[in-house]
């Protein structure tokens, strides 16, 4: 089937009529009456099973509904990518971001960015290391942003930024009121966090190995938006960026992590996707606003 004999199967399928569906498609009933026939010739099997006025779907047809459904949003979606991207005032960044970023420095920038080009299609999605490194090497997102390096052939990772790590504890634990905490203080507590098979994980573990303390790690997570649940359910404590000050609930308290670990905010912007003005935007008000978070001395 091409993209137009799926508009008229969809269609018909929906309207369960060929009067009804050929006004929804602006046709004549015997021209629909006729792609119809057409399309099922080229097939080789029938779709519709006729019963007085009414159509009545064959098993074949059944089958192909869903997924003739999911194509006609997909070439809905194409259509209205590429009409954005011709726009002066408007155009397209597709953007991929770790969880952190996405719940912190990204609603500020994105807010930023709307306001300077209100008919932009912005589309942003919440992404793991690994997924995101994928997604720009399959071209599916224009810039990524996330606290890990991301290892990306021929793209170039640029680092805007930094924060420092602070640790995580729901309201009223015994630490909650410490001006900082390390290792030291932390032995023998239930750690919420990420394991060495990632890189924090393995920069955590080195503070906490440095200091001659062993790490209790009971729940490994992969996300700081996994992590900050975990600690507000109370199952331990987790180290974080500094970042996750920006969406804290009132029942979690930050305090900073000594000594001193700090993360950077690592930015992949590809040069053959996407808008350039809103691309070269976006990554110039996430390092201003990377500059005007408290940064580590």
């Amino acid at each position: 089937m091409n993209a137009r004999e799926i508009e008229l199967f969809r269609t018909i399928m929906h309207c369960r009529t060929l009067s009804a569906a050929a006004q929804v498609l602006h046709v004549t009933q015997p021209a629909l009456s006729k792609a119809l026939r057409h399309c099922e010739d080229r097939l080789g099997y029938q779709l519709f099973r006729r019963n007085g006025g009414r159509l009545i779907p064959t098993a074949e047809a059944n089958a192909l509904i869903a997924e003739a459904d999911r194509l006609y949003q997909q070439i809905q979606s194409f259509g209205t990518l590429a009409r954005a991207i011709g726009g002066r005032a408007g155009g397209v960044l597709r953007l991929g971001a770790t969880s952190s970023l996405a719940n912190s420095l990204v609603p500020r920038a994105l807010a930023q960015l709307r306001a300077e080009f209100p008919a932009a299609r912005i589309i942003v999605q919440t992404l793991a290391v690994p997924e995101l490194e994928q997604a720009l090497l399959a071209r599916r997102v224009d810039v990524g942003l996330a606290l890990s390096p991301l290892l990306v052939p021929g793209l170039e990772v640029t680092v805007v930024g930094s924060v420092a790590c602070v640790v995580l504890l729901p309201q009223g634990h015994p630490l909650a009121a410490s001006t900082t905490l390390g290792p030291a203080e932390l032995a023998g507590q239930p750690e919420i966090g990420f394991g060495t098979a990632q890189d924090f994980g393995r920069s955590v573990a080195s503070a906490f190995q440095r200091a001659g303390v062993e790490r209790q790690l009971t729940i490994e997570v992969g996300t700081t938006t996994g992590a900050l649940a975990l600690v507000r359910a109370g199952g331990g404590f987790a180290v974080v960026d500094g970042f996750t000050r920006d969406y804290l609930p009132p029942d979690v308290v930050a305090v900073p992590f000594e000594p001193q670990l700090c993360r950077h905010v690592h930015l992949v912007r590809t040069e053959v996707s996407g808008t350039p003005a809103l691309t070269g935007r976006f990554r110039a008000l996430m390092e201003a606003m990377c500059r005007a978070w408290p940064r580590p001395p």
